[in-house]
Protein backbone atom coordinates (compact mmCIF):
# COMPACT_ATOMS: atom_id res chain seq x y z
CA UNK A 1 0.00 0.00 0.00
CA UNK A 2 1.08 4.06 -0.34
CA UNK A 3 2.87 5.63 2.45
CA UNK A 4 1.33 8.77 1.22
CA UNK A 5 1.11 11.16 4.22
CA UNK A 6 -2.51 12.11 4.54
CA UNK A 7 -1.83 15.58 6.34
CA UNK A 8 0.16 16.65 2.83
CA UNK A 9 -3.67 16.58 1.03
CA UNK A 10 -4.53 20.13 -0.09
CA UNK A 11 -6.70 22.22 2.36
CA UNK A 12 -10.60 22.16 1.51
CA UNK A 13 -12.02 25.36 -0.96
CA UNK A 14 -14.01 26.41 2.10
CA UNK A 15 -10.76 26.91 4.07
CA UNK A 16 -8.56 28.59 1.46
CA UNK A 17 -7.58 25.74 -0.42
CA UNK A 18 -7.36 26.03 -4.37
CA UNK A 19 -7.12 22.64 -5.76
CA UNK A 20 -8.43 19.02 -5.74
CA UNK A 21 -7.91 17.06 -2.56
CA UNK A 22 -6.07 14.44 -4.01
CA UNK A 23 -1.99 13.90 -4.43
CA UNK A 24 -3.03 12.30 -7.55
CA UNK A 25 -4.33 14.93 -9.64
CA UNK A 26 -3.84 13.81 -12.97
CA UNK A 27 -3.79 10.18 -14.36
CA UNK A 28 -2.60 9.16 -17.89
CA UNK A 29 -0.94 12.26 -19.95
CA UNK A 30 -3.18 15.31 -21.20
CA UNK A 31 -3.43 15.73 -25.08
CA UNK A 32 -3.46 19.28 -24.25
CA UNK A 33 -2.46 21.54 -21.28
CA UNK A 34 -5.25 22.86 -18.67
CA UNK A 35 -4.83 25.60 -16.37
CA UNK A 36 -4.58 25.01 -12.15
CA UNK A 37 -8.06 25.53 -11.59
CA UNK A 38 -11.43 25.24 -14.06
CA UNK A 39 -12.73 28.71 -14.86
CA UNK A 40 -16.73 28.36 -16.00
CA UNK A 41 -16.16 30.23 -19.79
CA UNK A 42 -12.68 29.85 -20.44
CA UNK A 43 -12.19 26.27 -21.44
CA UNK A 44 -14.63 24.99 -24.01
CA UNK A 45 -15.79 20.93 -23.72
CA UNK A 46 -13.97 18.73 -26.53
CA UNK A 47 -15.31 17.01 -28.84
CA UNK A 48 -15.57 13.25 -27.12
CA UNK A 49 -14.58 14.09 -23.48
CA UNK A 50 -16.92 14.16 -20.58
CA UNK A 51 -16.93 16.89 -17.79
CA UNK A 52 -18.01 15.83 -14.38
CA UNK A 53 -18.49 18.32 -12.14
CA UNK A 54 -19.98 17.97 -9.00
CA UNK A 55 -22.96 20.49 -7.80
CA UNK A 56 -23.30 19.02 -3.94
CA UNK A 57 -20.84 16.65 -2.11
CA UNK A 58 -22.79 17.14 0.87
CA UNK A 59 -24.88 15.67 3.32
CA UNK A 60 -28.44 15.89 4.58
CA UNK A 61 -28.16 19.07 5.68
CA UNK A 62 -27.05 21.89 3.53
CA UNK A 63 -24.05 24.18 4.31
CA UNK A 64 -22.31 27.48 2.91
CA UNK A 65 -19.15 25.25 1.78
CA UNK A 66 -21.10 21.99 0.85
CA UNK A 67 -24.51 21.70 -1.23
CA UNK A 68 -26.44 18.65 -0.86
CA UNK A 69 -25.81 15.76 -3.40
CA UNK A 70 -25.40 16.01 -6.74
CA UNK A 71 -23.06 15.09 -9.79
CA UNK A 72 -23.42 17.11 -13.14
CA UNK A 73 -22.18 15.40 -16.82
CA UNK A 74 -21.57 17.33 -20.09
CA UNK A 75 -20.91 14.93 -22.97
CA UNK A 76 -18.83 16.17 -25.58
CA UNK A 77 -21.48 15.29 -28.79
CA UNK A 78 -22.76 17.19 -30.99
CA UNK A 79 -25.71 18.07 -29.04
CA UNK A 80 -23.51 19.09 -26.13
CA UNK A 81 -25.84 16.72 -23.69
CA UNK A 82 -25.92 17.81 -20.04
CA UNK A 83 -27.16 14.95 -17.67
CA UNK A 84 -27.63 16.00 -14.10
CA UNK A 85 -27.73 13.10 -11.20
CA UNK A 86 -29.65 13.72 -8.29
CA UNK A 87 -30.57 17.59 -7.52
CA UNK A 88 -29.85 17.84 -4.09
CA UNK A 89 -30.79 21.11 -2.13
CA UNK A 90 -28.43 23.51 -3.05
CA UNK A 91 -26.72 22.36 -5.91
CA UNK A 92 -28.75 24.67 -8.38
CA UNK A 93 -26.91 27.59 -6.86
CA UNK A 94 -23.11 25.68 -8.64
CA UNK A 95 -24.48 25.06 -11.85
CA UNK A 96 -25.42 28.76 -12.12
CA UNK A 97 -21.71 29.43 -11.27
CA UNK A 98 -20.71 27.40 -13.80
CA UNK A 99 -21.88 29.42 -16.89
CA UNK A 100 -24.08 27.02 -18.50
CA UNK A 101 -27.31 27.53 -20.23
CA UNK A 102 -30.06 26.80 -17.91
CA UNK A 103 -32.26 25.94 -21.38
CA UNK A 104 -29.83 22.83 -21.55
CA UNK A 105 -30.44 21.45 -17.76
CA UNK A 106 -33.23 18.92 -18.45
CA UNK A 107 -32.28 15.64 -18.20
CA UNK A 108 -32.53 14.54 -14.31
CA UNK A 109 -31.72 10.73 -13.44
CA UNK A 110 -32.72 10.23 -9.69
CA UNK A 111 -30.41 7.99 -7.67
CA UNK A 112 -33.00 7.88 -5.03
CA UNK A 113 -36.00 9.54 -3.57
CA UNK A 114 -34.58 11.17 -0.16
CA UNK A 115 -34.89 14.63 0.40
CA UNK A 116 -31.51 15.41 0.41
CA UNK A 117 -31.26 13.80 -3.85
CA UNK A 118 -34.51 15.65 -4.58
CA UNK A 119 -35.28 19.21 -3.36
CA UNK A 120 -33.52 21.27 -6.05
CA UNK A 121 -36.13 20.18 -8.43
CA UNK A 122 -38.78 22.61 -7.57
CA UNK A 123 -36.32 24.97 -8.60
CA UNK A 124 -35.40 23.47 -11.50
CA UNK A 125 -39.20 22.92 -13.06
CA UNK A 126 -40.50 26.16 -11.37
CA UNK A 127 -37.89 28.52 -11.05
CA UNK A 128 -35.67 27.80 -14.20
CA UNK A 129 -38.62 27.81 -16.39
CA UNK A 130 -38.62 31.50 -15.21
CA UNK A 131 -34.31 32.50 -16.26
CA UNK A 132 -34.11 30.64 -19.58
CA UNK A 133 -35.24 26.88 -19.30
CA UNK A 134 -38.47 27.98 -21.61
CA UNK A 135 -39.04 25.09 -24.53
CA UNK A 136 -39.39 21.73 -23.25
CA UNK A 137 -40.47 20.08 -20.21
CA UNK A 138 -37.40 18.86 -17.90
CA UNK A 139 -37.40 15.10 -18.34
CA UNK A 140 -36.81 12.67 -15.37
CA UNK A 141 -35.26 9.11 -15.03
CA UNK A 142 -35.52 7.16 -11.56
CA UNK A 143 -36.04 3.72 -9.75
CA UNK A 144 -39.19 2.23 -9.07
CA UNK A 145 -40.21 1.40 -5.34
CA UNK A 146 -41.64 -1.91 -3.83
CA UNK A 147 -45.02 -0.20 -4.03
CA UNK A 148 -46.03 2.46 -6.59
CA UNK A 149 -46.34 5.47 -4.04
CA UNK A 150 -42.40 4.71 -3.37
CA UNK A 151 -41.28 4.85 -6.86
CA UNK A 152 -40.12 7.82 -9.24
CA UNK A 153 -43.14 8.29 -10.93
CA UNK A 154 -45.43 9.33 -8.04
CA UNK A 155 -43.05 11.49 -6.73
CA UNK A 156 -42.59 13.67 -9.94
CA UNK A 157 -46.28 13.88 -10.15
CA UNK A 158 -47.08 14.81 -6.89
CA UNK A 159 -43.95 17.43 -7.32
CA UNK A 160 -45.47 18.86 -10.17
CA UNK A 161 -49.50 18.72 -8.25
CA UNK A 162 -47.69 20.82 -5.45
CA UNK A 163 -46.06 23.67 -8.28
CA UNK A 164 -50.08 24.35 -9.15
CA UNK A 165 -50.32 27.66 -7.94
CA UNK A 166 -46.42 28.45 -9.37
CA UNK A 167 -48.05 26.59 -12.81
CA UNK A 168 -50.88 29.01 -12.91
CA UNK A 169 -49.38 31.91 -11.86
CA UNK A 170 -47.29 31.48 -14.68
CA UNK A 171 -48.78 31.03 -17.33
CA UNK A 172 -48.67 33.35 -20.32
CA UNK A 173 -45.54 34.73 -19.82
CA UNK A 174 -43.52 31.15 -19.70
CA UNK A 175 -44.47 29.25 -22.16
CA UNK A 176 -45.98 26.10 -20.51
CA UNK A 177 -44.49 23.33 -21.87
CA UNK A 178 -41.52 24.47 -19.62
CA UNK A 179 -43.44 24.24 -16.53
CA UNK A 180 -43.93 20.08 -17.42
CA UNK A 181 -42.17 17.41 -16.00
CA UNK A 182 -41.96 13.77 -18.03
CA UNK A 183 -40.97 10.81 -16.16
CA UNK A 184 -39.55 7.68 -16.90
CA UNK A 185 -39.37 4.98 -14.52
CA UNK A 186 -37.71 1.49 -14.69
CA UNK A 187 -37.47 -1.25 -12.27
CA UNK A 188 -34.78 -0.65 -9.57
CA UNK A 189 -33.80 -4.53 -8.85
CA UNK A 190 -32.49 -5.21 -12.83
CA UNK A 191 -29.07 -3.77 -13.99
CA UNK A 192 -30.02 -2.20 -17.22
CA UNK A 193 -30.05 0.50 -20.10
CA UNK A 194 -32.20 3.07 -18.83
CA UNK A 195 -31.26 6.14 -21.66
CA UNK A 196 -29.13 5.94 -24.87
CA UNK A 197 -29.17 8.66 -27.18
CA UNK A 198 -26.47 10.83 -29.35
CA UNK A 199 -23.86 8.66 -28.62
CA UNK A 200 -24.55 8.44 -25.13
CA UNK A 201 -25.46 4.89 -22.92
CA UNK A 202 -26.86 5.13 -19.27
CA UNK A 203 -27.09 2.18 -17.57
CA UNK A 204 -29.01 1.64 -13.91
CA UNK A 205 -28.26 -1.17 -11.28
CA UNK A 206 -29.41 -1.19 -7.73
CA UNK A 207 -27.94 -0.44 -4.69
CA UNK A 208 -28.14 -1.13 -0.84
CA UNK A 209 -29.23 2.12 0.72
CA UNK A 210 -32.16 2.44 3.44
CA UNK A 211 -34.66 0.57 1.36
CA UNK A 212 -35.11 -1.19 -1.86
CA UNK A 213 -35.38 1.25 -4.70
CA UNK A 214 -32.15 3.32 -5.08
CA UNK A 215 -29.95 2.86 -7.71
CA UNK A 216 -26.20 3.75 -9.07
CA UNK A 217 -25.78 5.05 -12.73
CA UNK A 218 -22.86 3.83 -15.43
CA UNK A 219 -22.60 6.59 -18.54
CA UNK A 220 -20.86 5.34 -21.38
CA UNK A 221 -19.63 7.84 -24.20
CA UNK A 222 -16.89 7.21 -26.76
CA UNK A 223 -15.38 4.43 -25.02
CA UNK A 224 -14.79 6.48 -22.09
CA UNK A 225 -17.23 5.24 -18.99
CA UNK A 226 -18.45 7.00 -15.87
CA UNK A 227 -19.57 5.42 -12.59
CA UNK A 228 -21.81 6.77 -9.65
CA UNK A 229 -22.65 4.92 -7.24
CA UNK A 230 -25.46 7.37 -5.21
CA UNK A 231 -26.11 6.35 -1.78
CA UNK A 232 -25.34 2.98 -0.73
CA UNK A 233 -23.31 -0.12 1.41
CA UNK A 234 -20.66 -1.62 -0.58
CA UNK A 235 -22.35 -3.89 -3.00
CA UNK A 236 -21.61 -6.75 -6.00
CA UNK A 237 -24.11 -4.92 -8.35
CA UNK A 238 -22.05 -1.98 -8.58
CA UNK A 239 -18.85 -4.16 -9.04
CA UNK A 240 -20.35 -5.78 -11.78
CA UNK A 241 -21.52 -2.86 -13.89
CA UNK A 242 -18.11 -1.52 -13.86
CA UNK A 243 -16.80 -4.55 -15.63
CA UNK A 244 -14.98 -3.86 -18.89
CA UNK A 245 -13.16 -0.78 -17.15
CA UNK A 246 -13.50 2.31 -15.68
CA UNK A 247 -12.37 5.92 -16.43
CA UNK A 248 -13.77 7.45 -13.27
CA UNK A 249 -16.14 5.91 -10.52
CA UNK A 250 -17.35 8.32 -7.89
CA UNK A 251 -18.81 5.98 -4.69
CA UNK A 252 -20.04 7.38 -1.87
CA UNK A 253 -17.77 7.88 1.75
CA UNK A 254 -19.58 8.34 5.01
CA UNK A 255 -16.52 9.43 8.42
CA UNK A 256 -16.12 6.44 10.67
CA UNK A 257 -18.83 6.18 12.86
CA UNK A 258 -17.27 7.94 15.50
CA UNK A 259 -15.66 10.65 13.46
CA UNK A 260 -19.21 11.25 12.15
CA UNK A 261 -20.78 11.39 15.97
CA UNK A 262 -17.90 13.93 17.36
CA UNK A 263 -18.19 16.04 13.81
CA UNK A 264 -22.23 16.58 13.74
CA UNK A 265 -23.09 15.79 17.38
CA UNK A 266 -25.20 12.34 16.22
CA UNK A 267 -25.43 9.76 18.62
CA UNK A 268 -22.69 6.99 18.59
CA UNK A 269 -26.07 5.06 18.44
CA UNK A 270 -27.35 6.90 15.17
CA UNK A 271 -24.24 7.21 13.35
CA UNK A 272 -23.52 3.47 13.36
CA UNK A 273 -27.13 2.89 11.92
CA UNK A 274 -26.59 5.12 9.43
CA UNK A 275 -23.22 3.90 8.65
CA UNK A 276 -23.72 0.49 8.63
CA UNK A 277 -27.88 0.24 6.91
CA UNK A 278 -27.10 2.98 4.34
CA UNK A 279 -23.51 4.16 3.49
CA UNK A 280 -19.79 2.93 3.04
CA UNK A 281 -17.24 3.68 5.53
CA UNK A 282 -13.37 4.83 3.88
CA UNK A 283 -12.64 1.02 4.15
CA UNK A 284 -15.25 -0.14 2.63
CA UNK A 285 -14.94 2.33 -0.79
CA UNK A 286 -11.27 1.79 -0.46
CA UNK A 287 -12.54 -2.12 -0.51
CA UNK A 288 -14.86 -1.35 -3.88
CA UNK A 289 -12.06 1.00 -5.45
CA UNK A 290 -9.35 -2.35 -5.59
CA UNK A 291 -11.89 -4.87 -7.02
CA UNK A 292 -13.05 -2.29 -9.53
CA UNK A 293 -9.31 -0.72 -10.42
CA UNK A 294 -10.93 2.45 -11.84
CA UNK A 295 -8.19 5.25 -13.78
CA UNK A 296 -9.58 7.57 -11.04
CA UNK A 297 -11.53 7.76 -8.08
CA UNK A 298 -13.54 9.92 -5.95
CA UNK A 299 -15.01 9.72 -2.43
CA UNK A 300 -18.56 11.75 -2.44
CA UNK A 301 -21.25 12.62 -0.36
CA UNK A 302 -18.60 13.13 2.43
CA UNK A 303 -18.64 15.47 6.12
CA UNK A 304 -15.69 17.59 5.33
CA UNK A 305 -13.65 19.27 7.47
CA UNK A 306 -9.50 19.71 7.63
CA UNK A 307 -10.00 17.06 10.50
CA UNK A 308 -12.28 14.48 8.83
CA UNK A 309 -10.18 14.34 5.35
CA UNK A 310 -7.04 12.92 6.63
CA UNK A 311 -8.94 10.42 9.03
CA UNK A 312 -10.48 9.10 5.96
CA UNK A 313 -7.75 9.18 3.53
CA UNK A 314 -5.63 7.21 6.24
CA UNK A 315 -8.68 4.86 6.78
CA UNK A 316 -8.65 3.88 3.03
CA UNK A 317 -5.16 3.90 2.20
CA UNK A 318 -5.03 0.82 4.82
CA UNK A 319 -6.45 -1.19 1.84
CA UNK A 320 -6.58 0.68 -1.42
CA UNK A 321 -2.86 2.42 -3.30
CA UNK A 322 -4.60 4.12 -6.35
CA UNK A 323 -5.48 7.78 -7.39
CA UNK A 324 -8.33 9.22 -5.05
CA UNK A 325 -9.97 12.31 -4.97
CA UNK A 326 -11.97 13.39 -2.32
CA UNK A 327 -14.79 15.34 -3.59
CA UNK A 328 -16.04 19.25 -2.67
CA UNK A 329 -18.70 20.86 -4.17
CA UNK A 330 -16.92 22.17 -7.59
CA UNK A 331 -14.69 19.34 -8.03
CA UNK A 332 -14.39 19.12 -11.51
CA UNK A 333 -12.78 15.99 -13.52
CA UNK A 334 -12.16 16.20 -17.22
CA UNK A 335 -12.06 12.56 -18.62
CA UNK A 336 -10.50 11.67 -22.05
CA UNK A 337 -8.60 8.73 -23.52
CA UNK A 338 -5.22 10.22 -22.54
CA UNK A 339 -6.07 11.33 -19.25
CA UNK A 340 -8.03 11.68 -16.25
CA UNK A 341 -7.52 14.97 -14.21
CA UNK A 342 -9.09 16.88 -11.24
CA UNK A 343 -9.03 20.27 -10.34
CA UNK A 344 -11.12 22.91 -8.61
CA UNK A 345 -13.48 25.23 -10.18
CA UNK A 346 -13.41 29.05 -9.37
CA UNK A 347 -16.32 30.86 -9.90
CA UNK A 348 -18.11 33.81 -9.25
CA UNK A 349 -20.81 34.28 -6.43
CA UNK A 350 -23.23 36.16 -7.87
CA UNK A 351 -23.95 35.52 -11.62
CA UNK A 352 -27.03 36.33 -13.78
CA UNK A 353 -28.29 33.05 -15.33
CA UNK A 354 -27.54 32.32 -18.77
CA UNK A 355 -30.83 31.51 -21.26
CA UNK A 356 -28.92 29.74 -23.54
CA UNK A 357 -30.56 29.18 -27.51
CA UNK A 358 -33.97 28.32 -27.50
CA UNK A 359 -35.18 25.45 -29.74
CA UNK A 360 -39.26 26.29 -29.94
CA UNK A 361 -40.10 30.15 -30.21
CA UNK A 362 -42.62 31.36 -27.65
CA UNK A 363 -44.09 34.84 -27.94
CA UNK A 364 -45.22 35.94 -23.98
CA UNK A 365 -48.49 36.83 -23.57
CA UNK A 366 -49.86 39.02 -20.78
CA UNK A 367 -52.14 37.62 -18.40
CA UNK A 368 -55.48 38.90 -17.20
CA UNK A 369 -54.96 40.05 -13.63
CA UNK A 370 -57.79 39.00 -11.24
CA UNK A 371 -60.73 41.63 -10.70
CA UNK A 372 -60.21 42.50 -7.50
CA UNK A 373 -56.67 44.00 -8.10
CA UNK A 374 -58.04 47.31 -10.14
CA UNK A 375 -59.28 48.45 -6.68
CA UNK A 376 -57.14 47.45 -4.43
CA UNK A 377 -53.93 48.07 -6.54
CA UNK A 378 -51.59 51.36 -5.55
CA UNK A 379 -51.10 53.72 -8.79
CA UNK A 380 -48.11 54.30 -9.20
CA UNK A 381 -46.77 57.66 -11.54
CA UNK A 382 -43.54 57.45 -12.92
CA UNK A 383 -41.15 60.36 -12.40
CA UNK A 384 -40.13 62.81 -15.01
CA UNK A 385 -36.99 62.63 -16.75
CA UNK A 386 -34.66 64.90 -15.29
CA UNK A 387 -33.48 68.14 -17.78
Amino acid sequence: MTTSDPTSLPEPAFAGGTRAITTTPVVGMPRRPYAEAFVPGDEALEDGEMRVTVLGSGNPWVTRAQASGSVLVEIGNAERDILILDLGSGSLANYAALKLPANKLDKVFFTHLHADHTADLITLSGSYAKIGRADRPVAVWGPSGTEPRLGTRHFVESVQEALAWDTAGSSGPINPDSLEMSVTEFEFSRTGVVYEANGVTVTSFPVIHALSGAVGYRIDFAGLTVVHSGDTCPGWPLVRACEGGVDLLIHECFPPAAVLAAATGLSIERATIALNAAHTSPTGAGTVFGLVRPRMAGLWHTFLSPQVIPMIFAELRAVYDGPVVQTQDLTVFNVTKDAVLARQGRVADQLPPIAGEQRVAYTPVQPEPPAWWAEQRIPITDPAPRA
